[in-house]
């Protein structure tokens, strides 16, 4: 199980490749605020398999980042309530998620896994993915070596 964020969510919808996401992650989390953001800039449904879910909102004993939104923070809350990782491109999400010990992935972790496990099959095929998340996702040459193994 994996909780998502709009920023993850967002990026596999663009790619048509949420089915696919599900070969890997077979049930995944999103808070009612993420799914707020997620229904405006998207659809009001989802996959069966993305459960929404509220928060306890619970205070937290650090500070967190004003950068943060309260759809932010509210992945943050069920990492920690349910003990799983959290899936965000967002950078001060996830190095506040780090800071707090939530085991944190992104959209090209997920995307490499992907073809790893063989849920995209062939290299053309991701290295097309690839190429078309790098449209809707930053992340740096290095990360590019990275997922093309190079």
């Amino acid at each position: 199980m994996l909780i998502l964020d709009n920023t993850v969510l967002s990026a596999f919808i663009r790619l048509d490749l949420l089915d696919k996401l599900q070969s890997l992650v077979s049930t995944a989390l999103i808070s009612q605020e993420i799914f707020e953001e997620y229904s405006q800039l998207w659809q009001n449904s989802l996959p069966d398999w993305i459960s929404i879910t509220k928060t306890s909102k619970k205070s937290l004993n650090q500070e967190s980042p004003l950068s943060l939104s309260s759809a932010d923070l509210s992945t943050i809350f069920i990492a920690l309530e349910y003990q799983l990782p959290l899936a965000s491109d967002d950078q001060d999400l996830r190095k506040f998620a780090k800071h707090l010990g939530i085991q944190i992935t992104g959209s090209l972790a997920l995307l490499k896994t992907m073809f790893q496990k063989r849920i995209i099959s062939t290299k053309e095929e991701y290295l097309h993915y690839l190429n078309q998340m790098r449209k809707v996702v930053y992340f740096s040459d290095e990360l590019l070596k990275w997922a093309k193994g190079e």
